[in-house]
């Protein structure tokens, strides 16, 4: 299949669309071919979009909680949902975090839930993930209850923000056919697994105001 729109290059891009990929690159160690058609086409958003990501996925720019278990979450929902741009992206990322292919693999299904690879609050992220995804969460009294007793009220957010935001991103990746990037590429994400912080991402965000308004103006 072949990439349903279109993303400009980094040499083309220009103006809030320039800044987006730099903040990529560095908040994200790269920018995606989803971010670059989010870019393109609608930068206003793609800068929020972005940043939210960032904010959600990544240690120390804006989530408190312990970064693999938002991983964990991100990377269950993309292989729940099939989606395998996502999953490729979620478990390169997850291997900056320390998650082993053993650990991947026994992700792809149910044998996580007896692996003694996951303690059991991972167990319990995973399956909350799942069920999410699934919109079996709403009901499923066993496994909410199952988080409230692993889980401060700020962690279960926090993990919940994971896996709905890579619902969100599945399904904007399965229906652009989005076009998955070398693994050598994605794996300049674990440069940004470490050394950045919340202050440095919030002082960036501050610059797209005045690049905004100027092509506004313009």
């Amino acid at each position: 299949m072949t990439q349903r729109l279109t993303g400009l290059s980094h040499e083309d891009a220009t103006g809030t669309a320039k800044m987006i990929y730099e903040a990529s690159d560095r908040f994200l160690g790269r920018t995606a071919n989803l971010q670059r058609i989010l870019a393109t086409h609608s930068p206003y958003l793609a800068r929020w979009f972005g940043g939210l990501v960032a904010a959600v996925r990544q240690p120390d720019l804006g989530a408190t909680t312990d970064p693999r278990l938002r991983g964990l979450a991100c990377i269950k929902t993309s292989m729940v949902n099939a989606c395998s741009y996502c999953t490729a992206h979620t478990s390169v990322f997850g291997q900056g975090l320390g998650i082993s292919d053993e650990e991947l693999e026994a992700m792809m299904d149910d044998s996580y839930k007896t692996s003694p690879l996951f303690d059991e609050r991972d167990r319990a992220a995973i399956a909350w993930s799942e069920a999410m995804t699934r919109n079996t969460a709403q009901r499923d009294k066993d496994t909410w209850e199952n988080m409230k007793a692993n889980f401060t009220d700020t962690e279960i957010v926090e993990i919940s923000m994971a896996c709905a935001m890579f619902n969100m991103i599945n399904r904007l990746n399965d229906s652009f056919w989005t076009d998955l990037e070398t693994e050598e590429y994605n794996q300049r994400q674990w440069n940004a697994v470490k050394g950045l912080s919340v202050e440095e991402i919030e002082a960036y965000a501050g610059r797209f105001g005045e690049v905004g308004e100027q092509e506004r103006a313009g």
